[in-house]
């Protein structure tokens, strides 16, 4: 753990045991002779302090903040898949991931507050279905535009298995 964490969870130990100063301080060069502050100490020292301080009764709370779920690593292979596809295609003219970054941040940016997502790898796992689903769809429309039927009313599965039999 980061020194400035392991202050900050000494910190949270004393508001909980509700220790006064005095306690504290004695606690502090109980654990580390010679020093009264956290901010004198290594990583080992604190640790210590902070074993200490569990022993008085002190536990660790998880945070009440609900992390974000991050999109699972198949739909954003899906995305670059098929951002590589659209490439090979000639339906994109530059397939880098750069670019596919900027898909993803002019995507996400209404459902974001205007200010979009810079990375496909940032993405939640519901911004990534929504960007999945964008893709999908522009990926369609190409595929109809150059299909002789048009393609309407398929699949997205099956409107690319009619485009790769007309081998375009």
């Amino acid at each position: 753990m980061q020194r400035a964490n392991l202050i900050k969870l000494i910190h949270v130990a004393r508001r909980k045991l509700a220790l006064d100063d005095e306690t504290y301080r004695s606690v502090l060069s109980g654990a580390v002779p010679g020093k009264k502050s956290c901010r004198d100490m290594k990583i080992g020292e604190l640790e210590a302090v902070l074993k200490i301080m569990e022993r008085k009764g002190f536990k660790r709370e998880k945070s009440l903040r609900p992390s974000q779920p991050k999109a699972a690593p198949i739909v954003t292979d899906k995305i670059r898949v098929i951002w590589k596809i659209m490439h090979r295609q000639g339906f994109i003219t530059d397939g880098s991931d750069k670019s596919l970054n900027g898909f993803v941040r002019r995507i996400t940016r209404l459902k974001n507050g205007g200010e979009g997502v810079a990375s496909l790898e940032w993405l939640r796992g519901d911004q990534a279905s929504t960007v999945l689903e964008s893709l999908k769809r522009w990926h369609m429309r190409c595929m109809r535009e150059k299909l002789p039927a048009k393609g309407y009313g398929l699949s997205y599965e099956r409107t690319c298995e009619q485009y790769r039999k007309h081998s375009y």
